[in-house]
């Protein structure tokens, strides 16, 4: 499994709210939108999720490790 394809199965699992305000907070990280980073993480070499991640980055691979 890609790291793309382990992050939709995360966001599945996660629900369209949590996506989204993780989505929004690395895209505020790195200055740019929302859709440059679905971009990013849905390439198919796109590092893996928690790689991004800078806010809530604990909790955030809490949720990870419970889908995977």
């Amino acid at each position: 499994m890609t790291n793309a394809q382990r992050t939709s199965r995360f966001f599945t699992n996660v629900g369209k709210r949590v996506e989204n305000e993780i989505v929004t907070n690395i895209a505020k990280h790195y200055g740019v939108s929302n859709e440059d980073i679905y971009d990013e993480l849905y390439d198919s070499e796109a590092e893996a999720l928690l790689d991004y991640v800078t806010v809530n980055r604990g909790a955030v691979a809490l949720m990870f490790n419970k889908v995977f």
